[in-house]
């Protein structure tokens, strides 16, 4: 069943993990957003993050974080090589030198920004995700965080399409995102006002 209120249960299921309640695998929360409104939620999981404590299940010693995927994105070394080859390569052969190494190294510059790694009552909110569109999929990302061993609850707003009872990124073949909790419904306008 859809949600009437999938910002809300989001930040109410992040609490719930961060408190401990145990899931599939991970403590991986995502929720569908209308691409558009993509960079609002960004600033309202901001401002909730300030004070996730008046979730009513946030845990008292619980934390949160906030990572913008965009910045995080320039911090990569397959970045720097772009940017290095420049107009010296084909896009297509950067385009595919982004899609082979970009989770892996944008997961290690994850890792050493993560405060709390290791602690399930830290939320970390990947925020931006849109913007490393076409070169990784959320999905890669969390199968990294996994590898990896990330405990800590990981929450991501997914600017796409619910297809199929599948997430679809820009519009691309939708996909299942084990290991992720996927909230019902999608965050639009209206759940923002």
């Amino acid at each position: 069943m859809t949600t009437k209120r999938p910002f809300h249960d989001f930040t109410e299921r992040l609490a719930q993990f961060a408190d401990g309640r145990r899931g599939i695998r991970n403590p991986f929360v995502i929720v569908p957003v209308q691409p558009k409104y993509e960079r609002r939620v960004a600033e309202r999981l901001t401002e909730w993050a300030t004070n996730p404590h008046r979730t009513e299940e946030f845990p008292d010693d619980g934390t949160v974080q906030v990572l913008r995927l965009d910045e995080l994105f320039v911090e990569t070394d397959v970045f720097e090589l772009a940017v290095d080859l420049g107009d010296n390569s084909q896009p297509a052969t950067i385009t595919e030198t982004m899609q082979d190494r970009l989770a892996e190294e944008l997961v290690a510059v994850m890792v050493e920004k993560i405060e709390a790694p290791a602690q399930q009552r830290h939320v970390v909110l990947l925020t931006h995700l849109g913007s490393l569109y076409p070169f990784t999929r959320a999905s890669e990302l969390l199968d990294e965080l996994d590898r990896r061993n990330v405990q800590s609850t990981i929450g991501i707003p997914f600017p796409g399409d619910i297809v199929g009872g599948k997430l679809s990124f820009f519009g691309e073949e939708s996909r299942n995102y084990y290991p992720a909790h996927q909230i019902e419904g999608r965050v639009e306008g209206v759940h923002l006002q």
